[in-house]
């Protein structure tokens, strides 16, 4: 060391190397410790925190912290997160408080917009601008009900077929009856079960679904997309309202493990209310009701209130008439929303059905799907596909029931 007039100088002890020092051993709650695991074949897993010395927790950090540049693969579930906070001894009598939080974290690849999503985009930017139609006095709303399409599974080709078959059916009844009714809004209404995902919903989907889960959503997606671009041109508005159902579900062991709202069927939904909204022809026309994290949604629409859900919820003996009735009358006993609904409208049971009661309707949507072996084999019946469509509105509140074939 050079001389010096300074003290703190010549009393400095100079080390070239650090001496070692014994690690602090670090106590963490029981099912707390620190760490990040994801399983790839069921594209979850979990990830504990670093103790943080506050009741908060920047998500992303951590996330960084344990895969690095790969963060963006993964999301957390932040809803579902545990806090734990723990009491530590730092010495001389002192107590430190920190805070743990576990979560659950998921593929991100699934919440990411593929190629297919992108070309949709840009295809509706170019969509031409609709000329702007006279408001329609007393008007009515004509419905297409979007039921159990559960693209990926054995025979999807044929359902698709059927599906582009049904559209100018759809077109010709619409213009017919626009000739005796004022007739200028449509609603899409997405009664779930859209896509039937690969596995946890019934024995042997593994083996029998013909598409991955990436392809069964962009199919979906173009269909709907097709029909809306289709359609809309014949009204003056148009509502899209979608439901979850039981195959939208994210499941594990056989059993949904995030939340409600983590449906594909809402998740279509949103995906094309991305897409409509880029488009000059259809962004102030066409709106979206989405729900948050309900399994039914209850809308008042020309004067009429509808309730839509899947139908998965309805339980109960008796067919599926009754296991409806059932439902709606433990709902309206609980002062729900759906105690005003005039007209209940489901699918999930896969055939047509129209039920009259007490100046309420209930109707059952059909599937549009090839038919199930497993309920071939079980009930010994086979459902017929098909599209429903009717009118909403007036003193009658509804008609022109159909089913598309």
């Amino acid at each position: 060391m050079a001389e010096s007039n300074n003290l703190k100088k010549f009393a400095q002890t100079v080390q070239d190397r650090d001496p070692r020092k014994s690690k602090k051993k670090v106590n963490h709650p029981k099912g707390f410790e620190p760490s990040a695991s994801f399983n790839q074949a069921t594209r979850s897993g979990e990830i504990v925190s670093q103790p943080q010395k506050s009741n908060d927790i920047d998500w992303k950090e951590q996330l960084e912290s344990y895969f690095g540049k790969d963060a963006h693969k993964y999301k957390v579930l932040e809803n579902q997160a545990e806090i734990r906070y723990w009491d530590s001894n730092i010495g001389n009598g002192n107590i430190e408080r920190l805070y743990y939080f576990k979560a659950k974290i998921v593929s991100s690849d699934q919440y990411m917009p593929d190629e297919d999503f992108k070309k949709l985009l840009a295809s509706a930017g170019r969509l031409k601008k609709q000329d702007k139609k006279k408001p329609v006095k007393d008007s009515k709303t004509f419905c297409i009900a979007l039921a159990d399409f559960q693209i990926g599974k054995e025979g999807t080709e044929e359902a698709i077929e059927r599906f582009i078959d049904y559209i100018p059916k759809i077109k010709a009844q619409v213009k017919q009856i626009q000739k005796v009714e004022p007739l200028d809004q449509v609603l899409f209404a997405g009664l779930g079960d859209l896509v039937e995902s690969c596995s946890n919903h019934y024995a042997m989907q593994e083996f029998s679904t013909v598409l991955d889960e990436r392809q069964q959503q962009k199919v979906a997606r173009r269909m709907i997309y097709t029909i809306i671009k289709e359609i809309m041109p014949l009204f003056s508005k148009g509502v899209v309202c979608f439901i979850g159902g039981n195959h939208g579900e994210n499941r594990k062991n056989g059993r949904a493990y995030t939340t409600f709202a983590d449906n594909k069927d809402v998740m279509l939904a949103e995906e094309l209310q991305e897409i409509f909204k880029e488009s000059p022809a259809y962004s102030k026309s066409l709106d979206f009701i989405i729900p948050d994290n309900e399994l039914h949604l209850t809308i008042e629409i020309s004067n009429t209130v509808l309730l839509l859900l899947h139908g998965h919820q309805m339980r109960g003996a008796g067919n599926s008439q009754a296991k409806a009735r059932k439902w709606l009358s433990d709902q309206a006993f609980s002062r729900s929303e759906t105690a005003d609904a005039d007209i209940v409208l489901h699918g999930h049971y896969h055939y047509f059905s129209a039920y009259e009661s007490s100046d309420r309707l209930i109707l059952q949507a059909p599937t549009l799907d090839s038919g199930s072996e497993w309920f071939e084999n079980t009930k010994g019946d086979k459902s017929r596909a098909g599209m429903l469509t009717f009118v909403i509105g007036g003193k009658e509140k509804w008609d022109y029931i159909k089913v598309i074939r």
